[in-house]
């Protein structure tokens, strides 16, 4: 990994610090670009502040890191506030939950989906990796009851494969705030376009209507959909997982 330029980075000013995620999620950092939890928790173990404020721009990556960084920013003792600058989709949105606040632009998006496995074998193994699949699942739900969001609102959520806009991450208990986009007119311009082509590919897919009472990446560009992705069951011809076009890693 090139340490002299990097995606990731830990910035410090005072009793503040910054932390910046802005790529993929992965196991072993090799390109720069790349958050791993083991890169992240030597990192973050070694601020000394009294609020960690971490930003997050990425497509996801493998959820047992995603896991490792919510935990690691759990553990430690400064206030934590999370900031979602762009995409927080997939894995991404573990790190973003451990936040004391969590605040979403503006100009943000949400993206669910079940845990992905690949496996080899005879039906039996197959059978297997569908259950080992469904416990991931349950086990990542901890994240958000932890926060307060009902549990079946986000199974429901990662079952549809949905995005989110900031108002309904904050509809949901997701997000505790949203703050307008500070960034130059001529990124606003970029952002909004992207997220107006998201919720265009979303169009098809069944709004998850907000739960009662709740509280108010990287220079690789994420190709366009092709198709309007619709739920599954309902006759398209699109696979229900059309959207990872969006995504380099799961």
């Amino acid at each position: 990994m090139n340490e002299s330029k990097k995606y990731y980075s830990v910035q410090q000013l005072g009793r503040e610090a910054h932390v910046y995620i802005f790529g993929d999620i992965v196991a072993w950092a090799y390109f720069e670009d790349e958050t791993s939890g083991y890169s992240f928790k030597n990192e973050i173990n070694a601020i000394n502040a009294d609020v960690i404020h971490v930003h997050i721009n990425s497509y996801g990556g493998a959820v047992s890191e995603g896991w490792a960084i919510y935990n690691t920013l759990r553990e430690h003792p400064a206030k934590i506030v999370t900031h979602a600058d762009g995409f927080v989709a997939s894995a991404a949105i573990y790190p973003f939950m451990a936040g004391d606040e969590r605040i979403a632009s503006n100009l943000s998006a949400f993206f669910f989906h079940q845990v992905l496995v690949s496996t080899f074998g005879n039906a039996d193994d197959l059978r297997a990796a569908a259950d080992e699949a469904d416990k991931l699942n349950e086990i990542g739900l901890a994240a958000f009851t932890d926060n307060g969001v009902d549990a079946d609102r986000i199974r429901e959520l990662e079952k549809q494969e949905t995005w989110l806009d900031a108002s309904e991450a904050l509809d949901l208990g997701i997000a505790t705030a949203i703050m307008a986009d500070e960034s130059p007119h001529e990124m606003q311009s970029v952002k909004r376009e992207i997220m107006q082509r998201v919720t265009q590919a979303r169009a098809g897919t069944p709004k998850i209507e907000p739960q009662a009472g709740a509280s108010a990446p990287d220079g690789k560009t994420p190709a366009e959909p092709s198709q309007t992705l619709t739920a599954a069951g309902e006759g398209d011809k699109t696979p229900q997982n059309s959207v990872m076009a969006l995504f380099k890693n799961f």
